[in-house]
């Protein structure tokens, strides 16, 4: 089981592009999770506005910009040298929160044949707000690593290709970059692919009945099947209540961030995520132990303490709303008067306990109540409203 087993890394293979390595002693949720957090929650940078200055080359802008936004730049410590652009005071991005590129290429009578635009033919430019002033940051600058915003394939001898261009045509175009999840998009993804395989031998009887005639020939070991042993006949482990202890996981990146970079981050955004959920179960297991935490004692635990805009239900009515901005109940009228507000009697103005509905409509009778509404002027007796 693998509630015995302590969780455990093992790192089989590691290089620029590929991590390949085994996590044993945890559930198979949370081999999942850190799959999915990898993939999806680890940021990086990448184009997500183009500015078309001239295009006359085959493709038009919407295929060009599209071919853009999913080449990888280089984001290592983005993560915390770069701020999202939701969270950025700005409005149409600045040195915090976005890294521009531009391209301008010709092909003229020089050239034989078409000119292949690849991702060399892109320089990254400074930012027109020039160097920060701020303290704060400077520091936030100072982190980030000084070839975010290249394409990551610099340096390399094949370039990615963008267009080609005919004699006589010309692409220039400038790129706003933003940091950014693939949770939103796919091309702030620093993985290309990633993966996990448990069970190599099949112990848990996975493709015993997904074969037509020879079930080994059809469903061939996995490549970690060298890494485990096979199950002896009629032992614990080839039962099909049995379950797996061992993952074997395998992460291709983009080249925008190191691979291992991409593992540590997936790990520290499902840490994230986990935290508060963690502190929010051992508050509610120390409040049914009675013990109570200090910032649990403002107001003494009364709703209308903690918040301004709450008022305490009648005691003639278990049935009404604490809150200023729903309707309450009266004791004896059904017709719904509202709590206490800042207002004064409920959310729109009304004065009266005993006020036919939300809008404080005057009058008097079942409905009536409520003089200080706006809407109090010429009220049927009735309550109107």
């Amino acid at each position: 089981m693998t509630a015995s087993r302590r969780p455990a890394i093992t790192l089989r293979n590691l290089n620029k592009h590929l991590a390949e390595f085994d996590l044993s002693g945890v559930e198979m949720a949370y081999a999942n999770s850190l799959r999915r957090s990898m993939m999806a929650d680890v940021a990086t940078v990448a184009i997500d506005q183009v500015s078309f200055n001239q295009n006359s080359s085959p493709l038009p802008d919407e295929f060009i910009a599209h071919r853009l936004g999913l080449i990888p730049l280089i984001s290592k410590s983005v993560r915390n040298s770069m701020r999202d652009t939701r969270d950025c005071t700005c409005d149409e991005g600045c040195e915090y929160c976005m890294v521009l590129l531009s391209l301008n290429v010709t092909c003229t009578e020089n050239n034989t044949g078409p000119l292949n635009v690849t991702t060399a033919h892109l320089s990254r430019m400074d930012s027109p707000r020039g160097d920060p002033d701020d303290i704060e940051g400077q520091e936030l600058l100072k982190k980030r690593d000084p070839n975010v915003g290249f394409p990551a394939d610099r340096g390399e001898e094949n370039r990615i290709l963008i267009v080609k261009l005919s004699k006589g045509q010309q692409l220039d175009i400038v790129c706003k970059a933003y940091r950014g999840i693939s949770k939103h998009h796919a091309k702030w993804s620093p993985l290309a692919a990633v993966a996990y395989e448990y069970d190599p031998h099949n112990k848990l009887r996975h493709s015993s009945y997904w074969y037509e005639v020879d079930e080994k020939a059809e469903w061939p070991p996995m490549k970690s099947a060298s890494r485990e042993e096979e199950a002896v006949p009629g032992s614990e482990l080839e039962k099909i209540t049995a379950k797996p202890h061992t993952y074997y996981l395998e992460a291709e990146g983009t080249g925008a961030i190191p691979v291992n970079d991409v593992v540590v981050h997936g790990f520290e955004a499902l840490e994230d995520k986990l935290g508060p959920m963690i502190l929010q179960l051992s508050r509610e297991v120390k409040r049914e132990e009675g013990v109570v935490e200090e910032d649990e004692q403002i107001g003494g635990g009364d709703p209308a303490a903690d918040n301004a805009f709450a008022a305490p239900a009648p005691a003639d009515n278990p049935y009404a709303v604490n809150t200023a901005w729903n309707y309450g109940g009266s004791g004896t009228q059904n017709n719904g008067a509202s709590a206490t507000s800042p207002a004064g009697g409920n959310g729109w103005g009304g004065s009266a306990a005993t006020s036919g509905t939300a809008w404080g409509n005057s009058g008097a009778g079942v409905g009536g109540g409520g003089a200080a509404s706006p809407w109090a002027n010429g009220a049927p007796a009735n309550g109107g409203w």
